[in-house]
C-alpha cells in the first residue's frame, strides 16, 4: 500500500464542515472520499488535518490516504479535479513515507481571518464587515495574553475535550492592508478546539471596541469563569497551512 498527501483548497460556505457525517453527505471529506474512490476504483478513507467547522474554508488544507495503486500526479489531479465541484481543488499530491499522518504528524495549524471596514460588493461574502476603528493597543496586549494562555474552556462550544481544553497558541497578531480598510488576524497553534478561532477573534473584536473591558476579561478567562462570548461567522475564516 502506498500513503499520499494531498494539498487541498476549498470554498467552504456551502459545506457543513470537513468532516463526514451521518445526517448529510454536504462535507468536503464526503465529496473527496467519493471522487477518489471513482479514480482509483477502491475503498478510501480520508484523513484530513483538521476538522474545519461548518462554512470554513481552506487555502491548503492536507488530507492523507492509502492506495494499492500507483499514482501518477499529473494525470492524477487532471481526473480528480474534474469530477469534483467547483468548489474544492485537490492543488498537489504526492507519495509520503507510510507513518505520515495528516492529522498527528501535523505540528502546526495556522488560520486567517478577513475584516473589512468598509463594504465589498466584489469579494465582500469572504469578509467580516465592521463599522470601527479597532483600538490596536488594546489588541497587542490582548494577543500577549492569548499566548500565554494553556486553557481554552471559555472559547470553546463543546463541555467536553480529551486534552482538558489544552492548546499551545505560537502566534496571534494581524496585518493591515488597503489603507486599514483591511484586516487580517493571524492565529497559529498545535490544536484549536470547537469554534475556538471565531470566538477568540470575536473577543479580541470586542476589547478592541470597548464593548469588553481587557482587564475584567482577562481576570474572568484565567479564573475559568463563562463570559458572553462572540462567535464570528465563519465565512471569513480560512485553513491557511498545516506545519509538520
Amino acid at each position: 500500500m502506498f500513503n499520499y498527501k494531498l494539498i487541498i483548497e476549498y470554498d467552504g460556505r456551502n459545506f457543513y464542515g470537513w468532516q463526514r457525517q451521518k445526517q448529510t453527505k454536504e462535507t468536503v471529506q464526503e465529496y473527496l472520499e467519493s471522487a477518489l474512490e471513482k479514480i482509483v476504483r477502491e475503498s478510501i478513507t480520508l484523513y484530513g488535518a483538521g476538522r474545519t467547522d461548518a462554512g470554513v474554508s481552506a487555502f491548503n488544507q492536507t488530507a492523507n490516504f492509502k492506495s494499492g495503486k500507483v499514482i501518477q500526479p499529473e494525470k492524477f489531479l487532471y481526473s480528480l479535479n474534474s469530477v469534483l465541484p467547483g468548489s474544492i481543488t485537490v492543488k498537489n499530491i504526492k507519495k509520503v513515507s507510510p507513518d505520515f499522518h495528516s492529522r498527528y504528524s501535523a505540528k502546526k495549524r495556522e488560520y486567517l481571518y478577513y475584516i473589512s471596514r468598509e463594504k465589498r460588493s466584489i469579494g465582500g461574502e469572504f469578509f467580516y464587515y465592521i463599522n470601527f476603528q479597532p483600538d490596536f493597543d488594546k489588541l497587542n496586549e490582548y494577543f500577549e495574553f492569548i499566548k500565554s494562555l494553556k486553557y481554552f474552556r471559555t472559547f470553546c462550544k463543546n463541555r467536553e475535550d480529551k486534552h482538558n481544553f489544552g492548546c499551545e497558541i505560537f502566534d496571534f497578531d494581524l496585518k493591515r492592508k488597503r489603507s486599514g480598510k483591511e484586516i487580517v488576524f493571524r492565529i497559529s497553534a498545535n490544536r484549536f478546539l470547537h469554534s475556538m478561532v471565531r470566538s477568540v477573534i470575536g473577543c479580541a473584536l470586542e476589547i478592541s471596541s470597548s464593548k469588553k473591558n481587557i482587564i475584567e476579561t482577562k481576570k474572568a478567562v484565567l479564573k475559568g469563569e463563562k463570559i458572553r462570548i462572540y462567535y464570528l461567522p465563519s465565512n471569513a475564516l480560512f485553513l491557511n497551512k498545516i506545519f509538520y
